[in-house]
């Protein structure tokens, strides 16, 4: 139907582009669902853009990565590296508990549409099955690629230098930049 809707409209070249941008939703036994938002509002403007992404707020999802663990950071870094993660899922996702579950994230976020599940093994041991988790497409990935650019622009002061010197090991630096940071925060 989508393919169909391309052609329709006169942009049978942009399948393949269309298809890594909206495709990957699976239901049951059945992928390559395209998400029907997204493909309106792109046969409306003729032109890549995220869409659904756009639609609701994602404070959430963006709250229990930003406070989220270490090892919840450095996941979401292999997702967004286009990596995947390998996990067992808890399907009965509680809101009060997503913040003190381990996994309970990677659940939220497979069952809101951001993830999807690209195989799957039986664990013999747990008596459980074992996903193995990546972005849904390449909206979903843009969409991120936001998130996090916007977690960290805007502000250009001592605690963002202070930042960089963390990331690049510098003692010296980071001893003066949080030295700066106090400066401007205690009287």
């Amino acid at each position: 139907e989508v393919f169909a809707s391309l052609d329709e409209y006169g942009l049978s070249e942009r399948k393949q582009e269309v298809k890594s941008w909206y495709d990957g939703f699976t239901f049951g036994s059945k992928t390559d669902i395209y998400n029907p938002w997204s493909i309106i509002n792109y046969l409306d403007k003729k032109k890549i853009g995220v869409y659904w992404a756009n639609t609701s707020s994602n404070g959430l999802v963006g709250k229990l990565l930003r406070e989220g663990s270490k090892d919840t950071k450095q996941s979401f870094e292999t997702l967004m590296q286009g990596g995947s993660l390998q996990m067992e899922l808890d399907e009965q996702i509680v809101y009060s508990q997503l913040s003190k579950r381990r996994n309970a994230i990677w659940s939220l976020l497979l069952a809101s549409g951001y993830l999807k599940v690209s195989g799957t093994e039986y664990i013999e041991r747990t008596g459980g099955w074992r996903h193995s988790l990546v972005l849904t497409n390449r909206e979903v990935k843009v969409m991120f690629e936001h998130m996090v650019q916007n977690w960290f622009g805007g502000y250009e002061g001592p605690y963002n230098d202070f930042i960089k010197a963390l990331l690049l090991d510098d003692l010296q630096a980071m001893n003066y930049y949080m030295n700066e940071v106090s400066l401007a925060t205690f009287s």
